[in-house]
């Protein structure tokens, strides 16, 4: 489904980011805009940004 949409946005906790998911379904080439808590690592941030995902902290 995510290949026909315009825009992808994911919702996740910053905990989960960097957990290998063994059924992972969408791939980060695949996501526009991530969202998460303001708990994200700065540096896990900043390797998704350079993916160009913008990360968007709620």
């Amino acid at each position: 489904m995510a290949e026909v949409c315009r825009e992808v946005i994911v919702m996740i906790e910053s905990d989960k980011i960097g957990r290998k998911i063994p059924n992972l379904e969408l791939g980060w080439d695949s996501i526009d805009i991530l969202v998460t808590d303001r708990d994200i690592k700065s540096e896990d941030k900043q390797e998704i940004e350079a993916l160009g995902i913008t990360v968007i902290c709620a």
